[in-house]
């Protein structure tokens, strides 16, 4: 017997809930201590299938309940039994119907504790045309649309879509979604709610760390994807339609200065999926870019000399400024100056002064010198420069020399460029100082011993050559390997250094294989030797990880042979995986950790590392097919017969060895007694007659064949058997033994059948063992011993004496001895005596002759005698030739 043979086409998993009467399923614990079988009364099939919640109420810790559920042909579609764990199920209707649901509860003795029924109605939802995943490309919106217009029971429903929190988005049978997640349409009837659900979301999963979502004017805003994709950057400003083009880069460190002055940004990360041309996965990223701080720093005077202390500056506040940073001994901070306000900064000793002006997270820092008066004081010094030069792996830097006028001196200096960076150290005892600072405009101040300061009012350029540029991730997590190909603009030579030094050789498209796990450095030069364009480092991170290991499982879910896979992890968060269900042309039909086919076929199952590149691997081709769980069952036994206490019942079954099988005593009457002690065997004892019912169950419990056989008493037929048997070798006489009428015979001699004819003639002496099965199924044993023993079959006197009675010729036969006839002949030949006789038993002559022919006394002398005698027992036909005396008197 096969199992039925169905599978839904749906594609949606949903949820359903058949709106007929009280359908609750809530059990106050308090009604726990008797069963009472609960549960919806309907179901609304939409999708793939629907689950039915049932509930058996009871005492848990000592009842045991067995489910079944059948579907309106009688067929059983779901088994279950068991203890606490049995106490409530929930099953998938995967088809409309009108189904019976069985409960029976077993408590101590009693297996008809409680039996209770319910009948479920199972009706066709409505038809979803939501399909399970939609692929988002760009940021263009998706239409969603829920059910076919078409439907005649179209006018009945009223929709609405919803978000993972409940939240209701809007009504009717479409809606526009514009931004990746999970969706919901509810769709209500009278009778019915169904919900259906779809994940809308880029066919690329990769997300972007942006570093600020406000900034000032003249910072820099970083943009980090977590995974290596040559992406197209670009921003619109608010109330702009169109958008303006930033850079095709890995990561986009976006200085703002580039942007359209103050306002409200979009940032966009756009970048191509392979596998769908024409389809962007696109994120968008807000910015405001905010008004820095803007002061001017005027001085006023500087001072007079290091002990005097009274140089000053004045600080105009252009914009509202929130504070405002002054260094020095004691470091000053003034907050709120509005715009226009100005401070003046007295007391101020000869050096370099850097002030930070502040307006919420943005901080503009300018200098300004207090120069010291006094020519005597301190350390005096000019300043020179050298621009910066090119070198073998990029832009080396400049010089600032500082001359001290031939005089050799001991002190501290301190550079300070325009956007507040400084350089210091100290010196002793040197003429004139080199200090290497990148091209830039910058401040020098030095001080002496005594901390006595001088600086100069003026800016020192230190110029120097451009660099070539290129873009790759500043840092890398690769699964096994991954293909670099730098993104530049420029005609470029590039040199790769792994994480041990070596250089790396370029593919011939031109890319790098990344592969090993530490720093890896690139080098862009010209390819142009006469550019003026210094060469370029960039260093990445690389971390390299192996493939993830996975799999598919699946699981059979009802008696139909639907079957939900699941992709197995293993020790893998599913938060750091992607999962792609797709169809073989690579349409993805799902993302979640469990996935229901929308039909037969091959599908493909893909994961891939989160915020990684891609293994370079295959995704596991797997065939969903409905396999007939095919089995059968049948019982072969005996009955009950006089003085046995028991007798075997043995289950033959075929099939999957991990198909299982439950045995039951059938009452018509007073319902079948499960012998669940004897679940799982094939062979049992049963010391009662009556009809036994063995059930043939698969892996989830859905019968697959049953069969019965009845145990009946009898009393045993009598078995007619010596104790001991006699043969003569000698002679080639055995006894044929006749035990009786029996349905079948089993003659064993030294552990071997020697026959199983209903009669047997033993050939050999020895024990003989012999078993018989009656016509009704007793079997008996019996042994019985063959010995050897010749003896005088036939007897008669070899003399005689005419006319005298005593001593006449007589014949005699063993009671084995079915016939006798007997010839004598005269020395003529002429016969002169014939007997033929039956041998009745007993102990008469069979035949005598008192020596007479033809009413005369025969004359004396020998005559011959033939002897002819056989016996069906033990089996002889014989014949014997001897000689009689006649003695005359």
């Amino acid at each position: 017997m096969s199992v039925p043979i169905r599978l839904s086409t749906a594609v949606l998993a949903v949820t359903m809930i058949l709106l007929m009467g009280n359908t609750s399923t809530v059990i106050s614990p308090s009604f726990r201590a008797e069963p009472n079988l609960q549960g919806p009364e309907g179901v609304c099939l939409n999708g793939a299938f629907a689950y039915g919640d049932f509930s058996a109420g009871g005492d848990p810790a000592t009842d045991r309940y067995i489910w079944s559920i059948l579907d309106a042909s009688g067929f059983e579609i779901f088994y279950e039994s068991g203890g606490a764990q049995a106490q409530e199920i929930s099953f998938p209707f995967t088809s409309t119907g009108t189904y019976q649901v069985n409960l029976r509860v077993i408590r101590a003795d009693n297996q008809n504790y409680y039996q209770g029924s319910l009948t479920v109605t199972v009706e066709r939802g409505p038809s979803f045309v939501l399909p399970p995943d939609v692929v988002f490309c760009g940021n263009d919106p998706v239409t969603l649309q829920a059910l076919d217009p078409n439907d005649p029971n179209f006018g009945r429903y009223t929709i609405e879509w919803l978000n993972p929190a409940n939240t209701v988005l809007g009504t009717g049978n479409t809606y526009l979604a514009t931004e990746p997640g999970r969706y919901y349409a509810k769709v209500s009837s009278v009778a019915c709610e169904a919900v259906a659900t779809t994940f809308v979301g880029p066919s690329i999963a990769v997300d972007v760390n942006a570093s600020a979502r406000e900034a000032c004017l003249g910072s820099t805003v970083s943009y980090r994807p977590d995974a290596p994709y040559l992406a197209s950057w670009s921003y619109s400003k608010d109330g702009q339609q169109q958008r303006t083009l930033i850079a095709e880069a890995y990561e986009l460190n976006l200085d703002t200065d580039d942007l359209e002055g103050l306002g409200d940004y979009t940032i966009f990360f756009s970048v191509e999926d392979p596998e769908r041309p024409g389809c962007n996965v696109e994120k968008s990223f807000p910015l405001t870019v905010s008004a820095a701080p803007d002061f001017s720093l005027t001085k006023i005077r500087d001072a007079e000399s290091c002990a005097s202390g009274n140089g000053i500056f004045e600080i105009t506040a252009n914009t509202t400024i929130s504070s405002i940073t002054i260094p020095g001994a004691t470091p000053e901070t003034i907050n709120q100056i509005p715009a226009g306000d100005t401070r003046t900064i007295t007391g101020l000793e000869p050096r370099l002064y850097t002030v930070s002006a502040s307006v919420g997270t943005c901080t503009i820092r300018k200098s300004i010198s207090i120069e010291n008066e006094n020519p005597d004081e301190g350390i005096d010094f000019e300043v020179s420069s050298t621009p910066s030069q090119c070198t073998e792996a990029g832009a080396g830097r400049g010089i600032l020399l500082l001359d001290f006028k031939g005089l050799s001196v001991s002190g501290s200096y301190r550079i300070s460029s325009e956007n507040g960076n400084s350089y210091s150290d100290d010196f002793q005892n040197q003429t004139q100082i080199e200090v290497e600072v990148p091209k830039g405009n910058y401040r020098v101040e030095v001080s002496d011993n005594d901390a006595c300061s001088n600086t100069k009012s003026e800016f020192y350029e230190v110029a120097g050559p451009a660099q070539v540029s290129f873009s790759v991730p500043s840092s890398l997590t690769v699964c096994e390997r991954y293909a670099l190909s730098p993104q530049t603009s420029q005609n470029l030579l590039f040199t790769l250094t792994d994480p041990s030094g070596n250089e790396v050789a370029s593919e011939d498209d031109g890319s790098f294989i990344i592969d090993q796990t530490g720093s890896y450095r690139l080098m862009g030069t010209s390819a142009d030797p006469g550019s003026p364009l210094c060469p370029r480092t960039r260093t990445m991170d690389v971390v390299v990880n192996e493939p993830l290991e996975y799999d598919f499982s699946k699981r059979i879910i009802d008696c139909f042979g639907n079957q939900i896979f699941t992709a197995e992890l293993f020790d893998a968060n599913p938060n750091d995986v992607i999962i792609r269900w797709m169809a073989p042309d690579r349409t993805i039909l799902g993302r979640d950790v469990e996935f229901f086919p929308p039909s037969t076929g091959t599908f493909l199952l893909e994961v891939q590392p989160r915020a990684s590149s891609s293994c370079p691997v295959n995704p596991i081709s797997f065939e969903v097919s409905i396999q007939a769980n095919d089995g059968s069952i049948s019982i072969e036994g005996s009955p009950l017969c006089s003085g046995d206490n028991f007798t075997r019942l043995e289950a033959v079954v075929t099939g999957d060895p991990s198909n299982k099988v439950e045995w039951y005593r059938v009452d018509p009457e007073a319902g079948n007694t499960w012998l669940f002690e004897l679940d799982g065997q094939l062979e049992i004892e049963v010391e009662e007659p009556g009809v036994y019912e063995a059930v043939l169950r698969n892996e989830i419990n859905c019968q697959l064949e049953s069969a019965v056989y009845e145990v009946t008493q009898f009393e045993t037929q009598s078995l007619n058997l010596e104790n001991v048997y006699e043969l003569c070798s000698a002679e080639n006489i055995s006894p044929n033994i006749s035990p009786g009428d029996f349905a079948s015979y089993s003659w064993v001699f030294e552990g071997a059948e020697v026959s199983d004819a209903s009669s047997f003639r033993p050939l050999s002496p020895g024990n003989y063992e012999l078993t018989v099965i009656d016509n009704n199924g007793c079997r008996q044993v019996q042994s019985f011993d063959v010995e050897e023993g010749c003896a005088v079959l036939v007897r008669y006197p070899n003399a005689l004496v005419p006319g005298d009675p005593d001593r006449k010729f007589v014949v005699f036969a063993d009671e084995d001895i079915d016939w006798v006839e007997i010839f004598i002949y005269n020395r003529n030949g002429a016969l002169v005596y014939h007997c033929e006789s039956q041998n009745e038993g007993g102990s008469l002559p069979l035949c005598q002759w008192e020596g007479m022919v033809d009413g005369t006394e025969a004359v004396t002398g020998s005559y011959p005698v033939i002897v002819k005698y056989r016996s069906e027992v033990l089996g002889l036909e014989k014949t014997e030739k001897s000689a009689i005396t006649v003695i005359g008197n």
